[in-house]
Protein backbone atom coordinates (compact mmCIF):
# COMPACT_ATOMS: atom_id res chain seq x y z
CA UNK A 1 0.00 0.00 0.00
CA UNK A 2 2.91 2.35 0.23
CA UNK A 3 4.16 4.03 -2.93
CA UNK A 4 7.23 6.28 -2.82
CA UNK A 5 6.84 6.68 0.95
CA UNK A 6 3.21 7.76 0.60
CA UNK A 7 0.19 5.70 1.52
CA UNK A 8 -1.78 5.02 -1.66
CA UNK A 9 -3.74 2.03 -2.81
CA UNK A 10 -6.07 0.98 -5.63
CA UNK A 11 -8.87 -0.85 -3.81
CA UNK A 12 -10.64 -1.68 -7.08
CA UNK A 13 -10.49 -0.23 -10.58
CA UNK A 14 -12.98 2.43 -9.41
CA UNK A 15 -11.99 2.95 -5.76
CA UNK A 16 -8.70 4.51 -4.68
CA UNK A 17 -7.30 5.40 -1.26
CA UNK A 18 -4.57 7.96 -0.73
CA UNK A 19 -3.15 10.12 2.02
CA UNK A 20 -4.85 13.47 2.00
CA UNK A 21 -2.66 16.32 0.79
CA UNK A 22 -3.17 20.06 1.15
CA UNK A 23 -4.07 20.26 -2.53
CA UNK A 24 -7.20 18.19 -1.68
CA UNK A 25 -8.48 20.75 0.86
CA UNK A 26 -10.90 22.58 -1.46
CA UNK A 27 -12.46 19.36 -2.81
CA UNK A 28 -12.70 17.87 0.69
CA UNK A 29 -14.34 21.02 2.02
CA UNK A 30 -16.85 21.15 -0.87
CA UNK A 31 -17.79 17.52 -0.22
CA UNK A 32 -18.14 18.12 3.51
CA UNK A 33 -20.10 21.33 3.07
CA UNK A 34 -22.46 19.81 0.49
CA UNK A 35 -23.25 16.89 2.83
CA UNK A 36 -23.07 18.87 6.07
CA UNK A 37 -26.61 18.18 7.32
CA UNK A 38 -26.36 14.47 6.59
CA UNK A 39 -22.92 14.07 8.19
CA UNK A 40 -23.79 16.17 11.22
CA UNK A 41 -26.22 13.50 12.46
CA UNK A 42 -23.29 11.25 13.47
CA UNK A 43 -20.07 13.25 13.25
CA UNK A 44 -19.10 15.79 15.95
CA UNK A 45 -16.63 17.93 13.98
CA UNK A 46 -18.87 19.56 11.36
CA UNK A 47 -19.32 22.84 13.23
CA UNK A 48 -15.54 23.24 13.38
CA UNK A 49 -15.22 22.78 9.60
CA UNK A 50 -16.49 26.03 8.09
CA UNK A 51 -13.84 26.96 5.51
CA UNK A 52 -11.29 25.49 3.15
CA UNK A 53 -8.66 26.54 5.68
CA UNK A 54 -10.36 24.31 8.29
CA UNK A 55 -10.12 21.38 5.87
CA UNK A 56 -6.49 22.26 5.19
CA UNK A 57 -5.75 22.32 8.94
CA UNK A 58 -7.39 18.89 9.30
CA UNK A 59 -5.18 17.54 6.51
CA UNK A 60 -2.07 19.01 8.18
CA UNK A 61 -3.03 17.35 11.49
CA UNK A 62 -3.56 14.00 9.82
CA UNK A 63 -0.24 14.28 7.99
CA UNK A 64 1.45 15.00 11.32
CA UNK A 65 -0.25 11.99 12.90
CA UNK A 66 0.93 9.83 10.02
CA UNK A 67 4.52 11.07 10.31
CA UNK A 68 4.62 10.77 14.11
CA UNK A 69 2.52 7.66 14.75
CA UNK A 70 1.74 5.90 11.45
CA UNK A 71 -1.96 6.78 11.74
CA UNK A 72 -2.85 7.03 8.05
CA UNK A 73 -5.94 9.10 7.19
CA UNK A 74 -6.93 8.67 3.58
CA UNK A 75 -9.25 10.28 1.14
CA UNK A 76 -11.51 7.88 -0.72
CA UNK A 77 -11.91 8.47 -4.44
CA UNK A 78 -14.63 6.77 -6.47
CA UNK A 79 -14.29 7.07 -10.24
CA UNK A 80 -11.80 9.89 -9.66
CA UNK A 81 -14.05 11.92 -7.32
CA UNK A 82 -13.38 12.32 -3.61
CA UNK A 83 -16.31 10.82 -1.72
CA UNK A 84 -15.18 10.29 1.89
CA UNK A 85 -12.44 9.68 4.40
CA UNK A 86 -11.15 6.59 6.18
CA UNK A 87 -8.20 6.03 8.43
CA UNK A 88 -6.61 4.69 11.53
CA UNK A 89 -7.90 7.07 14.20
CA UNK A 90 -5.40 5.54 16.56
CA UNK A 91 -2.87 2.72 16.61
CA UNK A 92 -1.78 1.28 19.94
CA UNK A 93 1.56 -0.17 18.88
CA UNK A 94 2.26 -1.75 22.27
CA UNK A 95 -0.97 -3.76 22.28
CA UNK A 96 -1.13 -4.07 18.47
CA UNK A 97 -4.61 -2.56 18.11
CA UNK A 98 -5.87 -0.17 15.42
CA UNK A 99 -9.10 1.79 15.54
CA UNK A 100 -10.63 2.61 12.17
CA UNK A 101 -12.91 5.58 11.56
CA UNK A 102 -14.68 6.56 8.38
CA UNK A 103 -17.35 8.62 6.68
CA UNK A 104 -18.82 8.52 3.21
CA UNK A 105 -20.94 11.15 1.47
CA UNK A 106 -24.57 10.10 1.17
CA UNK A 107 -24.54 10.12 -2.66
CA UNK A 108 -21.89 7.38 -2.70
CA UNK A 109 -23.46 4.97 -0.24
CA UNK A 110 -24.86 1.59 -1.25
CA UNK A 111 -22.06 0.88 -3.74
CA UNK A 112 -19.83 -1.22 -1.45
CA UNK A 113 -17.21 1.54 -1.34
CA UNK A 114 -16.75 1.71 2.42
CA UNK A 115 -16.82 -2.04 2.94
CA UNK A 116 -14.07 -2.43 0.32
CA UNK A 117 -12.02 0.38 1.87
CA UNK A 118 -12.36 -1.08 5.37
CA UNK A 119 -11.30 -4.47 4.04
CA UNK A 120 -8.16 -2.88 2.57
CA UNK A 121 -7.25 -1.11 5.82
CA UNK A 122 -7.85 -4.28 7.82
CA UNK A 123 -5.66 -6.31 5.45
CA UNK A 124 -2.97 -3.63 5.74
CA UNK A 125 -3.21 -3.57 9.54
CA UNK A 126 -2.70 -7.31 9.87
CA UNK A 127 -0.38 -8.05 6.94
CA UNK A 128 1.81 -4.96 6.75
CA UNK A 129 1.65 -3.40 10.20
CA UNK A 130 1.73 -6.64 12.19
CA UNK A 131 -1.26 -5.72 14.33
CA UNK A 132 -3.46 -8.22 16.16
CA UNK A 133 -6.81 -6.43 16.50
CA UNK A 134 -8.87 -3.89 14.59
CA UNK A 135 -11.71 -1.97 16.24
CA UNK A 136 -14.59 -0.04 14.68
CA UNK A 137 -16.94 1.94 16.92
CA UNK A 138 -20.29 3.17 15.59
CA UNK A 139 -23.07 5.24 17.10
CA UNK A 140 -25.64 2.75 18.38
CA UNK A 141 -28.33 4.11 16.08
CA UNK A 142 -26.12 4.40 13.01
CA UNK A 143 -27.28 1.26 11.21
CA UNK A 144 -25.52 2.09 7.93
CA UNK A 145 -22.15 2.41 9.67
CA UNK A 146 -22.79 -0.65 11.85
CA UNK A 147 -23.56 -2.77 8.77
CA UNK A 148 -19.90 -2.53 7.70
CA UNK A 149 -18.25 -4.31 10.67
CA UNK A 150 -21.18 -6.75 10.68
CA UNK A 151 -20.58 -7.53 7.00
CA UNK A 152 -16.83 -7.96 7.59
CA UNK A 153 -17.22 -10.53 10.38
CA UNK A 154 -16.47 -8.30 13.38
CA UNK A 155 -17.81 -9.23 16.81
CA UNK A 156 -19.67 -6.76 18.95
CA UNK A 157 -17.75 -6.37 22.17
CA UNK A 158 -20.24 -4.10 23.86
CA UNK A 159 -21.53 -0.56 24.15
CA UNK A 160 -19.64 2.44 25.46
CA UNK A 161 -22.25 4.57 27.15
CA UNK A 162 -22.09 8.31 26.51
CA UNK A 163 -19.05 7.66 24.35
CA UNK A 164 -19.16 10.84 22.32
CA UNK A 165 -20.50 14.38 22.70
CA UNK A 166 -22.52 15.21 19.61
CA UNK A 167 -23.22 18.98 19.67
CA UNK A 168 -25.85 19.01 22.42
CA UNK A 169 -26.07 15.42 23.68
CA UNK A 170 -24.06 12.27 24.27
CA UNK A 171 -24.39 9.20 22.09
CA UNK A 172 -23.52 5.61 22.90
CA UNK A 173 -21.17 3.65 20.64
CA UNK A 174 -21.18 0.00 19.72
CA UNK A 175 -17.64 -1.37 19.86
CA UNK A 176 -16.82 -3.99 17.23
CA UNK A 177 -13.56 -5.86 16.76
CA UNK A 178 -11.85 -8.56 14.78
CA UNK A 179 -8.64 -10.38 15.62
CA UNK A 180 -5.96 -11.27 13.10
CA UNK A 181 -6.62 -15.00 13.51
CA UNK A 182 -10.36 -14.48 12.89
CA UNK A 183 -9.67 -12.38 9.79
CA UNK A 184 -7.24 -14.93 8.35
CA UNK A 185 -9.41 -17.95 9.22
CA UNK A 186 -13.07 -16.92 9.16
CA UNK A 187 -15.48 -19.51 10.48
Amino acid sequence: MVDDGMFSHAVTSEIKLGLLEERHAAALFRLTDHHRDYLRVWLPWLDATRTVDDARAFIRRTRGDYAAHGWATCGIWFQGEICGVIGYNRIDWVNKVATIGYWLAEDFQGKGIMTACCRSLIDHAFRDLGLNKVVIACGTGNSRSQAIPDRLGFRREGVHRDAEWLYDHFIDSTVNSILKREWENPS
